[in-house]
């Protein structure tokens, strides 16, 4: 029922969201290669694009995961993404299927989907806080002894590997991008910011539809 009446409020919210928004991929001309025009969808349907890509690998994205809510049906696709050092080479569909309900595609508007936040927002707002935390310390007399106690500065983690996720979503007059890059870790290390986690959640449960459950993430 919680999760009902978030689906519902989110739903309701972008349905006051301010249309013609511009369709802006983040890998253009990979876009343009695999021929993803912007999908023409009625009203309160979506598609989702999730690209996956690895920090070391060739190419821009190695996955791409379609995820299409139209009506009452969802679709889904997998394609795997090959590269040389010379662009991209071919792809390949490894998971094609349709569903005559949408409990899916529910839950992943209950995970944000159609809400998050680009993962920078909030590591920026981390390192922010470093930036300006100000070291000071005070004297204490504890048991007859004198103690100089100092206070410790914000944790701060960069993560430069990994794998990062890029999702792109579209309605009828709806366009949103966002990326998380190494969410999972961000989480364990910052695990008081539950966005974070939802992030993680969001992921997961993308790749669990795909039948990619032990998936690492």
């Amino acid at each position: 029922m919680k999760n009902l009446r978030r689906v519902i409020f989110l739903l309701l919210l972008l349905s006051n969201q301010v249309i013609g928004q511009e369709f802006l991929p983040y890998f253009e001309g990979l876009t343009k290669q695999l021929r993803l025009n912007k999908p023409r969808l009625p009203r309160n349907s979506y598609q989702v694009r999730f690209w996956v890509n690895l920090s070391l690998a060739i190419g821009e994205a190695e996955e791409l995961y379609i995820i299409t809510q139209k009506r009452k049906k969802l679709f889904l696709e997998k394609r795997t993404l090959f590269h040389t050092k010379e662009g991209f080479l071919r792809s390949t569909v490894d998971f094609k299927v349709s569903l005559k309900e949408t409990t899916f595609f529910n839950e992943l508007i209950a995970n944000a989907v159609l809400s998050s936040r680009d993962q920078s927002i909030i590591t920026d707002s981390l390192y922010n806080v470093y930036r300006s935390f100000k070291q000071t310390t005070r004297i204490e007399i504890q048991d007859g002894e004198v103690q100089v106690i100092s206070n410790k500065p914000p944790k701060l983690t960069m993560l430069l590997d990994g794998t990062t996720y890029y999702f792109e979503v579209m309605g009828k007059d709806f366009f949103r991008k966002y990326k998380f890059h190494s969410p999972k870790a961000y989480a364990k290390v910052y695990p008081e910011l539950g966005e974070l986690g939802r992030n993680v959640d969001l992921v997961r449960r993308i790749f669990t539809a795909f039948l990619e459950k032990r998936r690492e993430i």
